[in-house]
């Protein structure tokens, strides 16, 4: 799988790249002193990934697991019939192939220009037994992941259409307000068709809806990929009961 990949400039020591790096506060890394960071740094090696290309193709093996620096990756699976589903978007600080299967079940793209990080499978594993809070920090990357999972299955479930995409945009501009990017703007890296298959909707339900919430002045759609949100308050109330 390698060969997908184009390694970028590691001029650096390894401990100085990762305590630089704009993903030092993620699940795994925030929670490690110097010393378990320098076994880490030690471990991986550092990527880019061109937009549209696969970081992990479902059915391969699961030999190695991703930090993402920067940048934005969809995680994915598709039905014997060709359907996809978009079960996640990954973005900075996010790890991305934490498996206990021996082979991927999914598949992940970059959906925009990224800069990751890799390390081996088996090596993180040693790391895991050796330093106890590695261990600690992984099972909160999983109870994180699940929450989301949990998230989505309700969403899929139980909410309106209008509730989806209220609840997505919201979900987006709490996340990227936690990695210090104005709250209120959103930054769309995907698609409207991504959003569909993440939402289980069609292309023409989530344009209507975003259409419809720009109407309302409770967004400005300011391109393509930015939407800023002009009444929070509203769209929480949207992402919570449809009112229409």
């Amino acid at each position: 799988m390698t060969n997908r990949h184009a390694p970028f400039d590691q001029i650096a020591t390894p401990k100085v790249m990762c305590l630089s790096c704009p993903a030092r506060q993620s699940f795994l890394c925030s929670g490690l002193d110097d010393h378990q960071l320098q076994h880490l740094a030690a471990r991986a090696s550092r990527f880019e990934l061109m937009r549209g290309k696969n970081l992990i193709l479902e059915g391969d093996p699961s030999d190695n697991v991703y930090n993402i620096i920067s940048g934005d990756v969809a995680v994915s699976r598709v039905s014997a019939d060709g359907r996809r589903q978009i079960l996640g978007f990954l973005s900075k600080g996010d790890f991305v192939g934490l498996t206990l299967s021996e082979n991927y079940s999914f598949s992940a793209e970059a959906l925009s220009d990224a800069k990751l990080c890799r390390f081996d499978r088996r090596s993180l594993d040693e790391l895991v037994e050796r330093f106890p809070e590695m261990d600690r920090q992984l099972r909160r990357m999983g109870a994180a992941a699940m929450d989301a999972m949990l998230d989505l299955v309700f969403a899929l479930g139980r909410k309106t259409a209008q509730e989806r995409v209220a609840s997505f945009l919201i979900g987006l501009s709490h996340k990227q307000g936690n990695c210090d990017d104005p709250a209120l703007h959103v930054y769309l890296a995907m698609t409207r068709s991504d959003i569909a298959d993440y939402l289980g909707l069609t292309i023409e339900t989530v344009s209507r809806i975003l259409s419809r919430l720009k109407s309302s002045q409770v967004i400005r759609i300011k391109a393509v990929n930015r939407i800023e949100i002009l009444d929070l308050d509203q769209l929480q109330s949207l992402a919570d009961a449809d009112l229409s």
